[in-house]
């Protein structure tokens, strides 16, 4: 079988690809099952053989124009002039194609370079739709004198043509630049307006976008990002809202500035005005007000992905004003200093339920402090992230215990919540222990009572103490009441602990299974603890086997050293008991 169009190494012009003749295609088309079969497996074995030379090399001369086109784009990379110029000089039919392919030159485009030369490459780029990107690093002070000037004569005369304008500087260079836009025609191209500033985080340095950018037309625009700028919430309702009705991704930071924030109602109003809005981050963007408790929810059909930043007072009314039955990840990220008035944690949970993605049932739930923050994680098996996270920061670096109650005897509202059978906790008993004076007692019982349904407990680098007190305590009791009506196990289904090598806790750990396993006729056997590994070989068994029956007895004294010496070693080190 012969190939038509065979390649000719010695002409130096482009060459159609090489086909199979029509006479062959023929031959298939009126072959039957048998001829069939022989044709594949001639193409297999030629197909074999041209494998096995495809990485030897092809003369250059003779690749087509799209070949080269592909080669060339992958070798420039973003703003790269530099080497599109080299290639350029590599011989005239490169020099051609280069010369005449737009695309290439919208992707080499900097902003940087002379004006004479990027006046230059903007013809080159004839009418394709500009990505116009400038990062912090085009306004360093090699590149100052150029980067306003050439940014501010594109964007002044072509800014119809950009399908992407992304500009990240301070405050001052980026207000000259867009001032510079003109809005004469519009921008139907533009689908990317992301405008960053850099400054300091002060009301001084805060930049004044002019509200005449938000009023150009902008049918195409699906992405758009606010941070730290000043901006009329306003021009963005009568004028985005109004005309960018494809928007899926909003992202607003405003950055600790109450005075540029707007209030619940009327950022739900802006919100439903974008139908197929997705994703939406917003920092700090809201300032609640005494008439914003009682605003009627809204929907947000399509919205999948919500992260929102601000106080516990702010996420609370927001989220009770949303109904969003397509959301599949939800961040929480709550300003937790000064201290919240009590009842404000238990608002937030509460609104959380409301605005939580709808699922039948979590399967794990991660709690952890750090310094400075404490973080709950909801998350299901099937999903490859927290489906839920909610992280409450403090500026003092601590989460009392009073506020340690409060979140954990609020969390049980999220009704998903009660069929987690995954427990993951980090919490030093300095955060979980007392409350002025008084040992907490009730709080992990409390949790349990209402999530019974765990069976395995991961017990992080900073070991939550009261927690295998509370168990510990429940299966003492258990087994003085075997016999009794009265008897109520707290996780009846617990069947693995995983926790890091201290000893202390390991002998913790195997006590409470000893208590468990004198009650093997009210549990399965799956449901029983598993003996910890190596305790006997421990020196001072007693003595912390003594120290932990009597915490048992009087939870307020009597703590043992290695529970008020908190751990401090953040790692993920475990070691399963099972």
């Amino acid at each position: 079988m012969a190939m038509a169009n065979p390649i000719n190494d010695s002409l130096p012009h482009e060459v159609p690809p090489t086909t199979l003749p029509d006479a062959f295609l023929q031959t298939v088309l009126s072959s039957n099952m048998v001829e069939l079969d022989y044709i594949h497996a001639f193409l297999r074995r030629a197909m074999l053989q041209v494998s096995r030379r495809r990485n030897t090399f092809v003369i250059a001369a003779c690749l087509p124009y799209d070949v080269l086109f592909l080669i060339f784009n992958h070798t420039v990379g973003m703003k790269d002039s530099t080497t599109l110029r080299v290639l350029s000089q590599v011989c005239g039919r490169w020099r051609a194609i280069i010369l005449e392919d737009s695309l290439l030159w919208r992707k080499a485009l900097n902003l940087t370079g002379g004006r004479k030369w990027v006046g230059e490459v903007m013809l080159r780029t004839k009418k394709v739709p500009l990505w116009i990107s400038v990062d912090r690093y085009d306004f360093t002070e090699d590149y100052s004198e150029n980067i306003v000037p050439n940014v501010s004569i594109v964007i002044g005369n072509n800014f119809s043509r950009c399908a992407i304008f992304d500009i990240e500087g301070h405050s001052g260079k980026v207000e000259e630049i867009l001032d510079s836009v003109n809005m004469d025609c519009g921008a139907p191209l533009l689908h990317s307006l992301s405008i960053r500033n850099i400054s300091c985080p002060v009301r001084d340095h805060i930049m004044d976008i002019p509200d005449r950018l938000f009023r150009i037309p902008m049918p195409r625009l699906t992405s758009l990002c606010l941070e730290r700028c000043a901006f009329s919430w306003d021009a963005i309702h009568t004028g985005i809202a109004s005309h960018s009705r494809s928007l899926t991704s909003l992202c607003i930071s405003n950055v600790h500035d109450d005075t540029l924030a707007t209030t619940p109602l009327q950022l739900s109003l802006i919100l439903q005005s974008f139908p197929l809005l997705k994703d939406l981050w917003l920092r700090d963007a809201i300032v609640v007000t005494a008439s914003d408790h009682e605003i009627v929810a809204v929907t947000l059909q399509s919205l999948s992905s919500l992260h929102i930043q601000s106080s516990i007072d702010a996420c609370a009314v927001f989220l009770a004003a949303i109904c969003v039955p397509s959301l599949v990840n939800l961040v929480v990220d709550v300003n937790a200093a000064p201290e919240p008035s009590p009842g404000d944690i238990h608002e937030l949970m509460t609104s959380i339920q409301l605005a939580a993605p709808p699922c039948l049932a979590y399967t794990s739930v991660n709690i952890t402090h750090h310094p400075g923050c404490f973080i709950i994680q909801l998350g299901h098996a099937r999903a490859p992230k927290p489906l839920i996270e909610v992280t409450l920061r403090n500026s003092s670096r601590q989460v009392l215990g009073d506020r340690f109650l409060e979140i954990i005897t609020s969390m049980v509202v999220i009704q998903p919540l009660r069929h987690v059978q995954e427990l993951r906790v980090s919490v030093p008993y300095s955060v979980e222990g007392q409350v002025e004076g008084q040992v907490m007692t009730e709080t992990w019982r409390h949790f349990f009572h209402h999530i019974n349904m765990i069976s395995h407990i991961h017990l992080g680098t900073q070991p939550p103490a009261l927690l295998l007190h509370t168990l510990y305590q429940d299966a003492y009791m258990a087994a003085h009441l075997q016999h009794s009506d009265e008897l109520r196990l707290l996780l009846p289904s617990l069947a693995q602990v995983s926790l890091p090598p201290i000893y202390e806790y390991r002998i913790f750990v195997d006590m409470i299974l000893d208590l468990r396993a004198s009650l093997g006729g009210l549990l399965t056997a799956e449901a029983l603890l598993q003996q910890c590994a190596d305790i006997e070989s421990f020196s001072d068994l007693d003595v912390v086997r003594n120290q932990i029956m009597a915490w048992a007895v009087n939870p307020g004294h009597n703590i043992p050293d290695w529970v008020e010496n908190d751990v401090e070693d953040e790692s993920s080190i475990d070691d399963t008991i099972d």
